[in-house]
């Protein structure tokens, strides 16, 4: 390998290490210095038989009649207000809130009537994308930045956090299936 191919490669390297780490810390930018907002999901889909168990979501604030004929690839931001137990889309613009103490997310017009937000897919470990299929209140807690990306922090299933829920459902196949007696 000459010299100039080696500089090539380890440049190349270089930028791809950089570009993953500056990805992380942004992820975790937002996970840190976000507000913590709990959206309330609509039905959803457990499984990808070539990924493993993952679990997509959509959200109540993602679908209105509000944005039924913006054009799709536009960026708007919904400002949240608190209502009981989960954030509630107040109101939406081109642009980000001018309050500053405003909480925000920022979504992209997927379409007609609809907005993605970065935050609708949820990997799960294996043999539980049917844990979550079949509890009846799906909501996620989300850490949504004052740029108004959001991170998944944790999902909510009956009341009770994904890991939980997890070990409880352990738990109670144990008692179900109890191991032979010798």
């Amino acid at each position: 390998m000459t010299p100039r191919l080696k500089i090539a490669f380890i440049v190349i390297v270089a930028v791809q290490v950089l570009v993953l780490i500056g990805f992380i810390a942004d992820r975790e930018y937002t996970l840190r210095t976000g507000t913590e907002v709990v959206l309330q999901t609509v039905p959803i889909d457990p499984r990808s038989l070539f990924q493993g168990d993952y679990v997509i979501l959509d959200y109540e604030i993602a679908t209105a009649e509000w944005y039924i004929d913006i054009p799709v690839g536009t960026t708007l931001y919904l400002s949240l207000t608190e209502a009981g137990d989960v954030w509630e889309a107040e109101s939406y613009g081109e642009s980000k809130p001018p309050e500053n103490d405003a909480v925000f997310i920022k979504g992209t017009v997927d379409r007609p009537g609809h907005l993605d937000f970065g935050i609708g897919t949820y990997f799960v470990p294996e043999g539980t994308g049917l844990l979550v299929e079949r509890t009846s209140d799906v909501k996620v807690i989300a850490s949504v930045d004052d740029r108004g990306k959001a991170v998944i922090k944790d999902v909510v299933l009956d009341g009770v956090p994904f890991n939980e829920a997890r070990k409880l459902k352990a738990e109670a196949e144990k008692e179900a299936d109890p191991p032979p007696q010798r």
